[in-house]
């Protein structure tokens, strides 16, 4: 799918919800997120149906989670980045190798050298440049990819900000984007801008409270969210 695609599902699920819900959020609204704030990541959601859904159901169950610091990803950023490993000395690489052993491709790399040559040293150049410049969005980064001329590299994910959902109760799972989210981690940023793919239908209604309180006020029995990062276009 291309990132054209992927607006127009973005444009429908933002039709949909101006006639479903009482405070739909803007799709491409992003987000500031403290990384040291998000503990799980979900796989659950498909990410090429566009940003914006708003989806009951069990999708955010404790069984559809995973502790996102225990990641291969994560590990081997905090290796590589924390503990100063070689590439070769991380779970990642570790992976990739096996992976190639087995007669696979591995984004779009065709062997475990180039992946080294290519990918990994965009990761080392990701790091330096939030370390020494600070986070900067992918736009003002003009959608930095590890290669134009892979159609992996170039899909539309990774021309758009790291994705989170947000499950019933309020809380932000990661989604995509981890080497994003784990560097600003292991760096220790405050926040980071991210789109959101998908709020629970039992997070929209806490929206869509919080929208219909009289200006001023703000629901007693949610003062627990007044702070919460996806209420801040309804609360100012």
């Amino acid at each position: 799918m291309d990132l054209d695609r992927f607006r127009y599902y973005t444009e429908w699920h933002d039709h949909a919800n101006g006639r479903a819900y009482g405070a739909p959020a803007d799709p491409w609204r992003l987000l500031p997120v403290d990384p040291e704030a998000v503990t799980h990541y979900t796989n659950e959601l498909r990410l090429d149906l566009g940003l914006g859904r708003v989806r009951g159901g069990d999708w955010d169950d404790d069984e559809h989670r995973h502790p996102v610091r225990k990641t291969m990803h994560y590990r081997s950023m905090e290796q590589r980045f924390v503990e100063d490993r070689d590439w070769e000395e991380t779970d990642l690489y570790e992976w990739a190798a096996e992976r190639f052993e087995d007669g696979e491709t591995l984004r779009g790399y065709g062997s475990l050298a180039e992946f080294r040559e290519v990918r990994c040293a965009y990761v080392d150049d990701l790091y330096r440049s939030i370390d020494e410049e600070g986070y900067r969005p992918n736009e003002a980064a003009t959608h930095e990819t590890a290669s134009d001329d892979n159609p992996f590299e170039d899909a539309y994910a990774n021309h758009l900000e790291p994705m989170v959902v947000i499950d019933r109760a309020g809380e932000v799972l990661w989604t995509e984007g981890f080497h994003r989210f784990a560097i600003a981690s292991v760096l220790g940023l405050d926040e980071i801008p991210v789109h959101v793919l998908c709020r629970h239908e039992d997070w929209q209604a806490v929206r869509d409270r919080v929208s219909e309180a009289p200006a001023g006020e703000f629901p007693a029995d949610l003062e627990d969210h007044r702070d919460h990062p996806d209420l801040g276009d309804l609360v100012g």
